[in-house]
Formats: structure tokens, sequence, C-alpha cells
């Protein structure tokens, strides 16, 4: 498998891998017209457009097989005042989940936060159904700092889960 930093050409594959991964996750936790209706097209506008600019503070890295996604990540440095780092994005295909794909993405995440953004913490929000994630994200030592609700896209709330690691090293642990 390999990493590579994404183009603006790979928006429309990373906003297919981003709609199926939240159609099979989010199931119940978003509403079930948007899951069966318009989220391609609304990852595809998303994609599009932060694809189109590049700023410093982001990396947005995809983890490929013979040239077919696997899984990516978005991430942006010094993104809170208070929390650091955001990891905003780790989607990994549904066939591929348990190979190890989001944890070598999420390595990436902690390697590029180390070197630029040392002194920060790291954190990101899980939907608190999202248990899978959850343990995935506490195996790799983060801990549930807060819960709050906050809106979904394409419609409703959702209660989610902030994690956090106090720093990159943290993470790389």
């Amino acid at each position: 498998m390999e990493l590579r930093k994404a183009e603006a050409e790979d928006a429309d594959q990373i906003a297919a891998l981003h709609a199926e991964s939240w159609r099979r996750t989010y199931r119940g936790m978003m509403p079930d017209a948007f899951l069966d209706g318009d989220v391609f097209e609304n990852r595809q506008a998303e994609w599009r457009e932060r694809l189109r600019i590049d700023p410093p503070n982001r990396l947005i890295v995809i983890a490929e097989e013979a040239r077919i996604p696997q899984g990516f990540l978005c991430i942006y440095g010094d993104d809170d005042p208070i929390w650091g780092s955001l990891i905003d994005n780790l989607h990994v295909r549904y066939d591929t989940q348990m190979q190890g794909v989001g944890r070598r993405l999420m390595r990436e995440a902690a390697v590029w936060f180390n070197l630029h953004y040392p002194d920060r913490g790291v954190y990101l929000w899980v939907m608190q159904k999202n248990t899978n994630a959850q343990g995935f994200y506490e195996r790799l030592g983060g801990t549930n700092r807060e819960a709050v609700t906050r809106p979904n896209t394409g419609g409703g709330s959702a209660h989610v889960f902030r994690y956090a690691w106090d720093s990159p090293a943290a993470l790389l642990a």
C-alpha cells in the first residue's frame, strides 16, 4: 500500500469513498433521506472545493493499493487554540477495514503533526453511536474528553465525542 498527498483530480474518488463510508457507518445517525439521496453529490462538492486550494496547515492523504483508494485522511494543523490540531476525516473502504489502513493513516497524521505542530494537542470528533471508531481511537491512546451535540451534514444533529491526545507524540506511541 502506498500513501500519497491528494491532488485536485482525486476529488471524485475521495467523495465516492466518503459517501460510501457514511452510507455504511452512519445509518441511523444521519438522516436516511440524505444517505440514500444526495450524499455523493454533497461530498463531491465538498471535496472539489477542498482540493481546489491547498492551505499550508492542511494535509490530505490517500492510501492506495494498485492505484485504487483504500482510505483517506484530512487533517488541519493548529486548528483550535485550546485543542490543537484536527483530524477532520479518516475513512477506510469497508472491505479493507481491520487491515491496518486506518492505523497507517493515523500514523501519517501523527508524523506530520509532530513535524509541523509538535507542541499542540490532537483531536477529532466521533459520533456517540460509532462505537467501532471509538474503540479504534482508544486503542491508539485517544481519550474521550467531552460530549456535545453538533449539527449533521444533511440535516438533524448528533451526539458526538471529542477524542484527544495531548501531543502528536502521544498519538505516535
